[in-house]
């Protein structure tokens, strides 16, 4: 025992790399405890964006955590046992090193092709571990007590595998929009497009009255995006299956035109909604055929929110082609919502 740690100990010392590790390491927990307090601080996020920038859109979406934990705190986990290896258990510190590239690896692949937006914090940390995997690496070259099998050329094989078990299980799990636009009669927008959102909405949903805004921007700016309206009808609000039927039976019997019209006009008599409706109901005569194509259409839309795993309101469910690609929860920023569409 007392020889193995001597030899570990010499070779500490005689290899000029090793401090190089000590320090990237380092500046990895001070990056790592930075951008967990970002999420708490907010002049600190603005260094990023603010709450509408990349940064904060990024941490907010389901790939933000791993097993419900934070990817932050992995990333500090992880730098805090390359320094434990480095100075207790070296040849663990290859493996350690690869699995981190493999992360990031996939961390960067979610970005460019999945949410189409990438976080500063997030590259300067993949700027980081790939700086201490090539350190690694030749840090690595020649040493006795590799514990990988092979040679260096095992190292990338590590990180490709740790990227493989962290991207297939996303690759297989992305939904598909699971609806045809043929039968869509609440929407705005091209039929054709590839870029879809559907947005879950209550009439009596004050922060679904404040997104209003940022919805008709959308429409003036983004023709090219297929808006699609979904009831997500929250239990306690009496008025709102009286209003989503109201609005609805006038999409059926004229329209997506003065659909969207009733529409804005109940969220902006959202302060005397009961006053509203008594007076605009008449003009509707809601036939038993009617009803049933309301009914349907409701029922359709509190199933696909179940699908999408809708809780509250207002939701977005954002779409490219076939796959879902985020869901924004809240009232955000037209800003926001728009670094997930590209250009």
């Amino acid at each position: 025992m007392k020889k193995r740690k001597k030899m570990n100990k010499n070779i500490k010392t005689k290899n000029p790399l090793q401090i190089p590790l000590y320090v990237v390491a380092g500046l990895g927990v001070l990056l790592t405890i930075f951008i967990e307090l970002s999420h708490r601080i907010e002049w600190l996020m603005e260094l990023c964006g603010g709450a509408s920038g990349s940064c904060a859109g990024v941490s907010s979406t389901s790939f933000a955590y791993i097993l419900g934990i934070s990817v932050t705190w992995w990333g500090l986990l992880s730098y805090l046992l390359v320094l434990f290896f480095l100075y207790r258990i070296p040849s663990m510190v290859l493996p350690m090193v690869s699995v981190m590239m493999g992360a990031e690896l996939y961390f960067l692949w979610v970005m460019a092709t999945i949410l189409h937006t990438f976080c500063t914090f997030c590259l300067i940390n993949f700027a980081i571990v790939m700086i201490l995997y090539t350190i690694t690496l030749l840090w690595s070259a020649g040493r006795h007590d590799f514990i990988l099998p092979g040679k260096l050329w095992s190292a990338p094989a590590v990180a490709f595998f740790a990227f493989a078990v962290l991207a297939v299980p996303v690759k297989m799990g992305q939904k598909t929009n699971g609806f045809s636009t043929e039968t869509l009669v609440t929407y705005q927008g091209d039929l054709k497009s590839d870029l879809k959102i559907e947005i879950f909405s209550d009439y009596e949903c004050g922060h679904c009255k404040k997104l209003e805004p940022v919805i008709d921007k959308l429409i003036k700016n983004r023709p090219d995006v297929l808006l699609v309206f979904r009831d997500f009808i929250l239990r306690g609000h009496k008025l709102s299956p009286v209003a989503s039927s109201y609005v609805n039976a006038i999409a059926f019997e004229k329209g997506t035109e003065e659909f969207f019209k009733a529409r804005s006009e109940v969220f902006e008599n959202q302060s005397r909604l009961y006053d509203y409706l008594k007076a605009h109901l008449p003009s509707v005569t809601f036939t038993d055929e009617l009803k049933q194509k309301v009914n349907r259409k409701v029922a359709d839309d509190m199933k696909r929110a179940a699908d999408v795993g809708v809780t509250a309101t207002p939701t977005l469910a954002i779409y490219r082609g076939e796959k879902l690609v985020q869901v924004i929860i809240g009232d955000k920023s037209y800003e926001t919502i728009i670094k997930y569409l590209g250009k």
